[in-house]
């Protein structure tokens, strides 16, 4: 996390503001829709009911944002497209605050919560029952206790499916979130020179992606070495001329997430970085080019892996040490994952990352991360993609602007002295 110095310090992202504009909130309507897609699902395949704890399949079931606790809360949907949503009684009205009109089935204190359920709906005495694959075991235990007779499915058969095929509104949010991401990694690569720390970055991206209008942000900036630590070191480390800088960075928008990886250099970069760089841009742009209906996900990887083979680092894990990329929505990695061996075949509206990696330890890293829609053609990318060569950045800010006399300092851009 940045600390409180680095958020103190970041510079002012005004020009960001209203990025997000004109993009719809999901609504009632929108998430009758997804029960009645997960009702035909059940039907489809002979089940009955899904039962779900707080998470994305809540939320995107019913629209409800909930915490876990030892109180259980749960959704149930019915193959006829009925909601019921056990609650604790207390927390009712709170529920109903945040999504009005929901059918409760509230449980007291002295209750036990999952037998109230089961005299709620007599029908699911001898269901077919499909659980949430995150159901935690005391939940789960508490069910099978309080319906002995009913079948229980712990295949993830009813919602991830589902929600792997994103609707328009989703891939809207999906969309504009992702582009903005780009514009406000921009806006602080722009920012970033010799002597500018880690904690900087990271607290900039914050700022700026704040001030797109997204909520709940995340930056992951690394330096130099740090670097080919795919997901970072304890290190805080300095720009020093030449460096590496990878910034992998998303928030939420309604709920759906970004997801956006760019490496650049502060000075100029060795042959080493520029070569590594290269590459990934080709694995990337092959993973791309494999992208369409019918294609298993750890085909893919392979077409990847298959551009580090020829270049020299191997078509296995010893540089590139990770998957190539994994779905995005509700939650920043779900289903479909493109990995080595992967089965799954993709289908035309899942969204997912592809995010190709070199990783030198002891001296730099590289990863390139585009967010993508699979469509009938093949690929969609959200946003710009990276351009056609490694992005050199100069080691020192421009000159300072003048700011006029009644200019709030904050608005003033000033020049970092290189450390």
């Amino acid at each position: 996390m940045p600390t409180p110095e680095a958020v103190a310090a970041a510079p002012d992202f005004a020009a960001l503001a209203g990025a997000c504009e004109g993009v719809a909130a999901p609504d009632a309507a929108e998430w009758a829709e997804h029960r009645r897609v997960a009702a035909a699902a059940m039907i489809e395949q002979g089940i009955d009911a899904v039962v779900v704890e707080p998470g994305a399949n809540l939320l995107w079931l019913t629209g409800l944002g909930w915490h876990r606790s030892e109180r259980p809360l749960l959704a149930l949907v019915r193959a006829g497209g009925e909601l019921d949503v056990l609650c604790p009684a207390f927390e009712t009205r709170t529920v109903l605050e945040r999504v009005p009109e929901l059918p409760l089935r509230p449980w007291r204190e002295h209750e036990d919560p999952f037998a109230v359920l089961a005299r709620a709906v007599p029908s699911l005495a001898r269901a077919r029952i499909a659980i949430d694959p995150s159901l935690r075991s005391f939940v789960g235990a508490g069910l099978r206790a309080a319906l002995p007779d009913a079948r229980w499915l712990e295949q993830d058969l009813v919602l991830g499916p589902a929600r792997a095929i994103k609707r328009p509104a989703e891939l809207a949010r999906l969309r504009r979130a992702n582009e903005v991401t780009k514009r406000a990694i921009e806006a602080v690569a722009q920012r970033v020179v010799v002597g500018t720390r880690q904690s900087e970055i990271a607290a900039w991206m914050h700022e700026a992606l704040l001030a797109t209008g997204m909520v709940e942000p995340w930056a992951l900036a690394l330096v130099g070495a740090s670097a080919s630590f795919p997901h970072g070191s304890g290190e805080d480390r300095a720009v020093a001329p030449g460096d590496v800088v990878l910034v992998d960075t998303g928030a939420s928008l309604f709920g759906y997430r970004s997801d956006i990886t760019r490496t650049w250099v502060v000075g100029e970069p060795d042959a080493a970085v520029r070569r590594a760089w290269q590459t990934v841009a080709a694995a990337q742009q092959a993973a791309f080019a494999a992208i369409r209906p019918g294609v298993r996900t750890g085909a893919v990887d392979a077409a990847a892996r298959a551009v580090m083979a020829e270049a020299g680092y191997g078509a296995d894990d010893r540089y590139f040490t990770h998957r190539l990329g994994h779905g995005i929505g509700l939650e920043v990695h779900e289903p479909p994952y493109l990995v080595g061996g992967g089965t799954m075949t993709l289908q035309p509206g899942m969204t997912m990352s592809n995010e190709p990696g070199i990783y030198v330890p002891g001296a730099f890293g590289v990863r390139i991360e585009d967010i993508l829609l699979v469509t009938r053609d093949g690929a969609d990318v959200f946003g710009p993609p990276v351009p056609p060569s490694l992005d050199v950045r100069p080691t020192s800010a421009r000159p300072l602007v003048a700011c006029a006399a009644t200019a709030p300092p904050a608005r003033c851009s000033r020049a970092r002295t290189p450390a």
